[in-house]
């Protein structure tokens, strides 16, 4: 079921439903990827997910951390703490409404953005705010059986771009190049587009709609394998 979509009456009726909740972010996707889309993609793979069950899908968050990417135009990051901090108001939200079981679904896979998220459940799990929770990315569904052909595919690579041609096939625009980008070992830097100018983490050559319909498909299964487990 679609949160937004709801009436009162009919939200009342979802009661102690599991709930999911998709994030993503405002982040470039190299020149050829829309700036929404972790979360368009996430929040399409928890629609479809939703359609299959009983589970409840709130609308995307689409601002993530963003810590590669924020010299890059169009990234509009925020700091882990106002995640932090937002994703604690929200869950308090629905556990005030009688939902005390969630998965967070990003489609933003950063190491800061993930660990914000997970310190959040971390802390909502050891005051007994909620019942269960599952944190997990995109990436986490991806193994060697979904085909990619690319190796370290990550950022607007395949994979991104097979989704969202199959997805939003007109949302999708100019050229694209393979490039997988090498940063400084252990070096913080600040100007990181210097070493990341395309914005670019895999090869979207090799990206088609058909492999899009067919990464999606084995997505959602793998998201309804999550879905089930924690419903048990």
């Amino acid at each position: 079921m679609r949160l937004e979509i709801l009436t009162m009456s009919e939200f009342e009726k979802t009661k102690g439903r599991l709930i999911i909740i998709p994030f993503g972010s405002i982040e470039e996707h190299g020149p050829h990827l829309p700036l929404g889309t972790d979360a368009i993609i996430a929040y399409e793979l928890v629609l479809a997910a939703a359609q299959k069950t009983d589970i409840l899908a709130a609308p995307p968050i689409y601002y993530g951390v963003c810590r590669s990417t924020k010299e890059h135009p169009g990234t509009i990051t925020i700091s882990g703490r106002v995640l932090r901090n937002l994703t604690r108001d929200i869950i308090k939200g629905f556990v005030r409404q009688g939902c005390t079981r969630f998965i967070l679904f990003s489609g933003h896979a950063g190491s800061i953005h993930m660990a914000s998220l997970k310190e959040v459940g971390e802390e909502l799990l050891e005051e007994n705010v909620v019942e269960k929770i599952v944190i997990l990315s995109i990436l986490d569904l991806i193994d060697e059986k979904l085909g990619l052909e690319t190796k370290n595919d990550s950022h607007a690579g395949e994979l991104e771009t097979s989704l969202m041609q199959y997805l939003h096939l007109n949302w999708v625009k100019g050229e694209a190049i393979e490039d997988y980008p090498h940063f400084p070992s252990f070096l913080l830097v600040k100007n990181k587009r210097k070493y990341w100018p395309s914005g670019i983490w895999g090869n979207p050559k090799v990206a088609n709609p058909t492999k899009g319909k067919k990464f999606f498909a084995q997505l959602v299964q793998k998201l309804m394998v999550i879905i089930e487990k924690l419903k048990e």
